[in-house]
């Protein structure tokens, strides 16, 4: 890219007419009409216009216009060098931390998942209900300062049940700053350690622009034939997803772990005889992903 060389040029921009000097008709160029209208003319003042909006280009990478080159490619070069300054990045927090707002940025985008919870452990005649997932945040935030820092919370997943001994943990609520949280996967409040089928209740995100339920957490199946089969076993219930993450499911034995991030255990079977005692899932750790 350069200016103009020619013994004809000005070593100084001239300033373009003024009206009422500049008149006609704001428009397109146009073609000559034989006897009817002249070819548009092409003006130093709009050459100059378009030369020195390239040539701002240039400037702003701070690029030297190169008068020697035969490969054109300044203008992008510029493009490609304004575009790649820009700061921009992702931090992942899997556990609770502090965000510092990078130099030079003012907004951002934040998701957050919350902790699933745990789910329970079968006792004898009895499958355990699923843990369910924690709830989901999505936010734009603008007008951030550079350098500040905001509060990030992740929360855990909840503790897997013990069979007869203790219920399945709640997941943890996660947060970032006062901008958006979402709640962990609940314990379901009728649930038994006893009798143990009831599914767990999904959380939910708030202050976001977008804003999900986790998945509740499904029931034990009880008295289920397994494989065609004569024998009787009680199945434990789905594991509630985390929103844009994913459930699991029992095999009729021990719970599984909920599914990274947010997701809820998958309940515990009783066995192929129904009569097996298994403990629960423990629930997914939330997350928190900021782009900017």
């Amino acid at each position: 890219m350069q200016r103009i060389i020619d013994p004809t040029a000005v070593a100084t921009l001239p300033a373009p007419p003024a009206p009422p000097a500049l008149t006609g008709t704001t428009g397109y160029f146009g073609p000559a009409v034989p006897g009817i209208s002249a070819a548009t003319r092409l003006r130093y003042w709009f050459v100059n216009m378009l030369q020195e909006e390239l040539m701002s280009i240039l400037a702003a990478a701070s690029i030297t216009a190169d008068t020697t080159g035969t490969v054109f490619n300044q203008v992008l070069l510029s493009i490609q060098a304004l575009i790649g300054a820009i700061p921009h990045g992702v931090q992942n927090f899997t556990a609770s931390g502090t965000f510092t707002v990078p130099a030079g940025v003012t907004a951002i985008e934040v998701e957050l998942w919350a902790g699933g919870s745990g789910s329970w452990a079968s006792v004898s005649g009895y499958a355990g209900g699923g843990g369910s997932g924690g709830g989901y945040a999505r936010k734009r935030i603008s007008g951030l300062t550079p350098g500040a820092t905001i509060a990030v919370t992740v929360g855990a997943g909840g503790a897997a049940g013990v069979s007869g001994t203790s219920a399945p943990g709640p997941g943890g609520a996660s947060s970032f700053g006062t901008y958006c949280s979402a709640t962990g996967g609940v314990v379901n409040p009728l649930g038994n350690v006893a009798a143990p089928t009831l599914g767990n209740l999904g959380g939910v995100g708030s202050g976001g622009d977008l804003n999900l339920y986790g998945g509740d957490g499904g029931c034990g199946l009880n008295n289920q034939t397994i494989g065609g089969n004569t024998y009787i076993g009680n199945i434990g219930g789905w594991g509630g997803d985390g929103p844009l993450s994913g459930g699991v499911q029992n095999t009729g034995t021990t719970g599984k772990v909920g599914n990274f991030p947010g997701g809820g255990g998958s309940g515990a079977g009783s066995g192929a005889s129904g009569t097996t005692a298994y403990p629960g899932g423990a629930g997914a750790a939330g997350l928190c992903i900021v782009r900017w």
